[in-house]
């Protein structure tokens, strides 16, 4: 294998290492979800079961501008790793919780935690892999929440009860910390300046005012928190919402299951496709707009074969919604509004948006559709993430096409050559 393969195949290994850091927080968050006895279980209500299944993203729209801008200049193996250890220290204790506040703060505590890892994740896409390479790459990466939640889905239900359930998580966490502190370099690999052990550049003074004044991260900001926001709507209403319909626990988590294995390919699928189409903007608009209608007629739709069907294409072709805007992120510096070694702060800005829409938008729409008697109108939920995917692919429009076939690329190619 030579140099240049081995540098391709550590830049994959650590695609699959921090998909896994990513897909665990989902993991963490959704198996309260899943499972048909968690509101007896905690004496949880439908809004307190909608805020423990989302708020460990919420210490996002806290300290993800202050990780982000750490890791800009620090060390990210062993700072990362030593989060890690904190990660499985709070998934470990959540085991013994026994009250609803106990799972709260541990949950938010795990959520802090994992910062690190999951905003390290496009900095890192941007420095190892090629241009050509990135929208492939962070498809994938985008993904990963589809596999965190992919594994809830498929295991919850199979948990005896919830506590071991929560023990299946620690264990995932374990495994994280592992990988990370045996296969990561001490330093990354840049293929723009061909060799191993090249840091990139610390950011230089004044680079977070930079980057909190760019327009094009705050509307990027936009569409990924209100996209997954959207599409924690999804998950968290679609096993609860089912088994209101009327059908059991193995069709709804089956359903939940289905889903999430195609957002994981899908993730793939259209990194795969934009790269080859060369442009964003209008193929995010797409995904949005038919993947929010493939999700309202999956529920509109009544219980049976045809539920499956729709939730699957709905999964596929919605699977970039989120995604595609980490895609964007190592690719924003094309439009002269903030550099390239400021990724990580801007990395940061991105789950701070993530933290306050993934906790905001799921929780304020379950209390709309919440009825006077404690009933859900699931119908309505369904609608908001219509209308919500709608407003991201429109605010979309208005970021500058960064694709490998805009102008900026295209310019961007001229001056290297030049």
């Amino acid at each position: 294998m030579n140099m240049e393969e081995k540098n391709k195949a550590y830049g994959y290994m650590m695609l699959v290492i921090l998909m896994l850091g990513t897909a665990i927080l989902y993991y963490s968050n959704l198996i309260f979800a899943v499972r048909g006895d968690t509101l007896a279980e905690f004496n949880m209500d439908a809004v307190q079961l909608s805020a423990i299944s989302t708020i460990g993203i919420i210490p996002g729209a806290v300290l993800s501008i202050l990780v982000g801008n750490i890791l800009d200049r620090k060390n990210v193996k062993w700072f990362v790793a030593g989060a890690l250890l904190l990660t499985v220290v709070c998934m470990v204790a959540r085991i013994f919780m026994t009250d609803y506040i106990g799972l709260l703060i541990t949950t938010i505590l795990i959520g802090v935690f994992l910062l690190p890892v999951m905003i390290v994740g496009p900095k890192m896409m941007g420095i190892l892999f090629e241009p050509k390479d990135i929208p492939f790459a962070i498809g994938c990466y985008g993904s990963a929440g589809g596999l965190g939640t992919t594994l809830a889905f498929a295991t919850g239900p199979v948990y005896s009860t919830v506590r071991d359930a929560l023990t299946g998580v620690a264990a995932v966490g374990v495994l994280i910390l592992v990988l990370w502190v045996v296969f990561v370099k001490n330093d990354k690999y840049n293929p723009a300046q061909g060799q191993s052990g090249a840091q990139p550049p610390a950011a230089a003074k004044g680079a977070l005012g930079r980057v909190l004044r760019s327009s094009n991260l705050w509307k990027t900001m936009l569409c990924a928190g209100i996209a997954v926001g959207a599409a924690l709507i999804v998950n968290t209403s679609l096993t609860y919402g089912f088994l209101e319909k009327g059908v059991d626990l193995t069709f709804a988590s089956t359903l939940g299951i289905t889903l999430n294995i195609c957002l994981i390919l899908g993730g793939g699928i259209s990194g795969v496709i934009i790269g080859k189409i060369g442009k964003f903007n209008g193929a995010y608009l797409f995904m949005c707009i038919v993947g929010g209608v493939l999700y309202l007629l999956s529920w509109i739709t009544p219980a049976g074969p045809a539920s499956y069907v729709l939730i699957a294409l709905a999964g596929l072709i919605a699977s970039a919604t989120v995604g595609l805007n980490f895609t964007r992120l190592p690719l924003l510096p094309m439009t002269g509004q903030f550099s390239a070694d400021s990724v990580g702060a801007a990395s940061g800005m991105l789950q701070t948006s993530l933290g306050v829409f993934a906790f905001i938008i799921p929780t304020v729409v379950t209390i709309i559709a919440t009825n006077a008697d404690g009933t859900v109108n699931y119908t309505l939920k369904f609608v908001a993430v219509l209308v919500l995917l709608i407003a991201a692919g429109v605010i979309g429009m208005f970021i500058p096409e960064l694709g490998v076939r805009g102008e900026l690329a295209k310019n961007a190619t001229l001056e290297n050559e030049g």
